[in-house]
């Protein structure tokens, strides 16, 4: 969907398929919702505190009862042998209770219990702060078009969408990929249901065919609908009518952490707008302390301008295109030849008065005077 959330639901998964996701419980953990982990990482300490109270408790009620040897000074209760493993657990140690060396096993337990919970207290410390440092949050500032368009740019047709990030610190190593997702019957009747086609994109030069993109600014990308795009027969009632969805993915390296991040989202027909153009949203301004900055306009950042455009198939628009200019290169040709003729005209036309040009003018009585003179 527009937040990048997929909607796939695996059904009839055999008995043990929930053991997949206890097989690999970190995983699991951090995928977890917080209450959940809260749950965990209280319930690792509390039962560790009330197990080991409880070993604790016996050694001491069997070492007095039988052997009338005080293992753990100040414990005369099942509270007071709690409280002893809470603080050796945690390292409190108030000074009032601790372990006699008349016990064996009482050191032995010691230890395991020290042991154990420097291993509970490092697990539950190492998910939190894998939970805290993963960089899905990071897609929160990385903004898509509520709406794609289609519309011609430099005499070509494009599928637009516009995509921006909003935080100063880019992305490293960013790039985007986009893909069309419809239903697909091969020539042996094999029904695919979801049938990936990856989409070529631009950024700004059309000949640019790199996934990687710089955002720092908002940048719209660009899908030639040619021969080789699946939309080249789409008119814009085949976008409400047909059932595809695109879907856009940006990934990239977050500067702070060192992890790699991304974001999603989707377009379907009707939220593909025919014969629309993104609004320029820079702006700008001038300033005479740091030379002058841009300002963008996010308020703008979904709005879009309607653009003369038929409302017909690519194939068609382009076959329109092809017509024009050869009427156009027809009509030129023609004025060219006009041209020509009227100058050839021209010098036709020039050649008798270069002739008249050698007459002699002379007087009346003159004449007959001089040969080859002839009187006007």
């Amino acid at each position: 969907d527009k937040r990048g959330r997929i909607h796939v639901n695996y059904v009839n998964v055999p008995d043990r398929g929930q053991l997949y996701y206890l097989s690999d419980h970190f995983t699991t953990l951090i995928e977890a919702q917080w209450r959940y982990v809260i749950l965990i990482f209280s319930l690792s300490f509390i039962v560790s505190w009330l197990v080991f109270g409880t070993i604790w408790w016996g050694i001491y009620s069997y070492r007095k009862k039988y052997h009338d040897i005080e293992c753990i000074e100040k414990v005369d209760s099942w509270t007071s042998a709690f409280l002893f493993s809470l603080e050796t657990q945690t390292t409190i140690g108030y000074g009032g209770r601790q372990v006699t060396p008349h016990c064996p096993e009482g050191v032995i337990c010691l230890l395991i219990q020290c042991i154990i919970g420097l291993l509970i207290s490092s697990t539950m410390l190492g998910l939190i702060f894998a939970k805290l440092s993963r960089p899905h949050k990071r897609r929160c500032t990385i903004l898509f078009s509520r709406h794609a368009v289609i519309g011609p740019r430099n005499g070509k047709l494009y599928l637009m969408m516009r995509i921006a990030d909003l935080r100063k610190r880019q992305l490293i190593e960013s790039h985007i990929r986009v893909f069309l997702i419809d239903r697909y019957v091969s020539r042996e009747k094999e029904k695919i249901c979801c049938f990936r086609q990856p989409l070529s994109i631009t950024c700004d030069k059309d000949d640019d065919d790199d996934e990687k993109i710089f955002l720092f600014a908002p940048v719209v990308l660009l899908h030639e609908i040619n021969e080789q795009s699946p939309f080249y027969d789409y008119s814009p009632d085949d976008l409400l009518l047909k059932d595809f969805e695109i879907v856009v993915l940006l990934e990239g390296i977050v500067e702070p952490t060192g992890m790699t991040m991304q974001a999603r989202t989707s377009y379907v027909g009707d939220e593909i707008h025919w014969g629309h153009l993104f609004v320029d949203i820079m702006e700008y301004r001038d300033t005479s302390i740091d030379g002058g900055y841009y300002d963008i306009d996010i308020s703008r950042f979904h709005e879009t301008f309607e653009v003369e455009l038929p409302r017909g198939t690519a194939r068609e628009f382009y076959e329109r295109r092809l017509e024009e200019n050869d009427e156009e290169c027809s009509q030129s040709n023609s004025q060219q030849h006009e041209m020509k003729e009227l100058e050839n005209t021209n010098e036709t036309d020039a050649a008798p008065r270069n002739d008249r040009s050698g007459v002699a003018l002379i007087p009346n009585g003159d004449v007959g005077k001089q040969d080859g003179v002839t009187k006007l």
